[in-house]
């Protein structure tokens, strides 16, 4: 019923061949587990670099804070004096939208009722024509 394997080995040779391999496997896995480690990667090349990474970490919260101020427009008159520059524009574009969308959404019915009323005059004067 079993089939002779075709190896000359003994089963000793092989079973210490299994287990270089399955030493190697170990070894290959505790250098793959090693490099994927990326916590300890972190922290051990913090400890190397301390200064380094203390000072990216300033650049960029002071690139940071720089890019969130925003610099402000002062307008002065011929005499000096600060002028204000009305907001009207924003105001007067909004209310204009905010009115837009009312008219809109009350205009909305008659507008419907309309068009299908439309649609079916021409439905009705199209099925007269193929009715010929």
């Amino acid at each position: 019923m079993a089939e002779k394997s075709g190896s000359k080995e003994s089963s000793v040779e092989l079973r210490e061949k299994i287990a270089r391999s399955r030493e190697l496997v170990v070894r290959d896995l505790g250098g793959l587990r090693y490099e994927l480690d990326l916590p300890l990667k972190f922290k051990k090349a913090f400890q190397r670099h301390t200064v380094l990474w203390v000072g990216s970490a300033l650049a960029a919260g002071l690139l940071v804070a720089l890019l969130r101020a925003r610099t402000h427009k002062v307008y002065l008159s011929a005499a000096g004096k600060k002028v204000r520059v009305p907001k009207k524009a924003l105001l007067e574009s909004g209310l204009l939208l905010g009115a837009l969308k009312l008219g809109v959404t009350f205009l909305q019915p008659l507008l419907i009722s309309y068009l299908t009323k439309q649609a079916a005059k021409k439905s009705a004067s199209a099925r007269r024509q193929w009715g010929r």
